[in-house]
């Protein structure tokens, strides 16, 4: 699957966030210059690939987390940005 640049941008920092700490997705949003549709779409793709879980504590209280499978992905997605 070919993705934009903005797709991949995303992908990159939802990774990078979630690297640091479990977040959930209103301060992804909040702290992040990506779109509600943009995010999802980041979501969606991360979780489908396992590269990231969701982990639902209560109501409106979901967390997303990164796998040790996203941990090595977003590694090469930052060797990669080094090099250009």
């Amino acid at each position: 699957m070919i993705f934009s640049i903005k797709i991949v941008k995303s992908l990159y920092e939802v990774l990078y966030m979630l690297n640091k700490n479990n977040e959930n997705y209103a301060y992804m949003y909040k702290n992040s210059k990506i779109s509600h549709e943009t995010l999802q779409t980041a979501l969606k793709y991360l979780r489908n690939k396992g590269f990231v879980t969701k982990k639902d504590k209560g109501h409106k209280k979901s967390f997303y987390e990164i796998s040790e499978r996203g941990k090595k992905y977003f590694s090469v997605m930052k060797e990669l940005k080094e090099l250009s």
